[in-house]
């Protein structure tokens, strides 16, 4: 038994009445759960996968205490757990199913067939697939990327790599935080093992609230006012942010100072963090800290906190990876990588990470950006804008398109000029899934007279068209080749 299931057992006997996690459950009440009751429910309902003979469990719902519980379950009965994003579109949906070969789901399938039974409010169905079981060998958790093309790429983790992450976490967690507030997706690995592991081996208590109670639509829609009474009302000591929801809490505290009193860590991840960001927090008084991580090492990498910080960097290494790097400056990383993609091991020592780095002398990671074109937004989101640029020649196919969109809270489009551009903009997203539609437009009235823009052969260089698009939106210097524009921002501070 690892030593997450061994932290609630020993919980439930050392402390049984301390609260384990508080929140709502899958229809929406609120509830508490103690460690003595954790302890029996992931029992029992441990055996009722095992009696089913589940091989592999896709898991589809919002955040709640019974996802936790069926997710502790999975792991003690040793049966594979697949979370599935609430975001994913229908076809990202099929292709997980396909992949995985999942013989049971549980949560919100009500597309798929008739439940036979339910358990802590969530609906169990029994599922053929068609498939094979793919995932590899001691795969304990195949967590799904959110893609940067439509078909996400499934990375099988075993309990070890699952724990070593948790513990390490655990370690670096200050002793007087006791109150935890999960804010992302539970869907999201890094979610997964900070709102639930980590506070099971700290022994304190997790608050698992449904996303629309914190705020949150989506993967990347944020109601800004939602957010800062569910902080006035459950007072977190920590919490887990991507960029783009600790710009709205930087702005929610400039106004209301008060509102970050309770906070005593805040990790922030998911895509890079401009350094004046996080000094920005800190000047207000929140405790914010960028770390760094991948899926195929189990979430998080490296990680600043109170002891040890460096603005602008993605933290040290934790105790049980190394890192080094490519004589293109690539960082490369072994230690705890997971088993493989499904269905492909991994066999390499050393892991390319895709990711242009940097390590100072005293163990510093910093991450200078992608090796290639692709974006990861404010929302920790994975967007190749190839995926999206293609998608659009469908909607307007006499109309050149390219889509930037690095570490900002929405992308957005450089288009040339036609016809209702932004009601087709509009039939695109609708085919597209949240994290990757376009919200800001920039209608450019030649696009073929930036020839700074492409190559002989016409394919865009991307890095003059980001400056461009940046230029427009920080100073909005007036062009005379941008005939409209339309910036529909994700957060709307004016609300408050």
């Amino acid at each position: 038994m690892n030593k997450i299931l061994k932290a609630i057992e020993s919980n439930a006997v050392s402390k049984p009445r301390q609260i384990a996690f508080r929140g709502q459950n899958h229809i929406g009440d609120v509830q508490s759960i103690s460690y003595f009751e954790l302890n029996k429910e992931v029992d029992m309902v441990a055996n009722l996968f095992l009696a089913m003979q589940a091989k592999c469990i896709a898991l589809r719902a919002d955040n709640s205490l019974d996802w936790l519980v069926i997710d502790l379950a999975a792991m003690k009965a040793k049966v594979c757990l697949v979370p599935v994003p609430t975001f994913f579109t229908d076809q990202q949906v099929e292709h997980t199913l396909a992949e995985s070969g999942a013989d049971v789901l549980v949560g919100d399938w009500k597309d798929k067939v008739d439940p036979i039974t339910c358990i802590r409010n969530m609906p169990i169905y029994l599922y053929a697939s068609g498939n094979e079981r793919r995932y590899l060998p001691e795969t304990s958790k195949i967590t799904f990327t959110s893609g940067s093309t439509g078909s996400p790429k499934g990375v099988c983790l075993s309990e070890q790599n699952i724990e070593n992450v948790s513990l390490a976490l655990a370690k670096s967690m200050e002793a007087d935080q006791v109150c935890h507030l999960s804010l992302l997706p539970l869907s999201t690995l890094l979610e997964n093992v900070t709102s639930i592991y980590v506070p099971i081996l700290l022994g304190i208590t997790s608050q698992i609230y449904k996303s629309e109670t914190l705020g949150l639509t989506g993967s990347s829609q944020l109601n800004v006012k939602a957010f800062a009474e569910a902080l006035v009302q459950f007072q977190p000591n920590s919490m887990v942010l991507v960029p783009a929801i600790l710009m709205a809490l930087i702005q929610l505290v400039s106004r209301e100072p008060a509102l970050s009193d309770s906070l005593k860590f805040v990790a922030v991840g998911g895509a890079r963090v401009a350094p004046e960001l996080i000094e920005q927090a800190h000047q207000l008084g929140i405790p914010a800290y960028e770390g760094y991580g991948l899926s195929e090492f189990a979430s998080v990498v490296s990680l600043n906190t109170e002891n040890h910080s460096k603005a602008g960097t993605s933290g040290r290494l934790l105790p049980h990876v190394e890192a080094k790097l490519s004589e293109e400056n690539e960082l490369l990383i072994k230690g705890n990588s997971a088993l493989g993609y499904i269905n492909e091991p991994f066999t390499d020592e050393w892991f390319a990470t895709g990711d242009l780095a940097s390590i100072d002398s005293e163990g510093y990671v910093t991450i200078e950006g992608r090796k290639k074109n692709q974006i990861i937004s404010g929302f920790g989101r994975n967007i190749s804008p190839e995926w999206v640029e293609s998608r659009a020649q469908v909607f307007l196919p006499e109309c050149p398109m390219v889509v930037t969109g690095d570490a900002e809270a929405s992308l957005t489009a450089i288009v040339g000029a036609g016809k209702a551009i932004e009601e087709r903009i509009e039939r695109l997203n609708q085919t597209l899934p949240d994290y990757a539609r376009i919200k800001n437009l920039l209608i450019v009235s030649d696009m073929s007279a930036r020839k700074e823009w492409f190559t002989s052969n016409g394919r865009p260089k991307r890095k003059h068209i980001e400056s461009w698009a940046s230029c427009i939106h920080k100073q909005y210097i007036a062009d005379p080749l941008v005939t409209a524009k339309t910036v529909k921002t994700q957060f709307e501070y004016s609300e408050i």
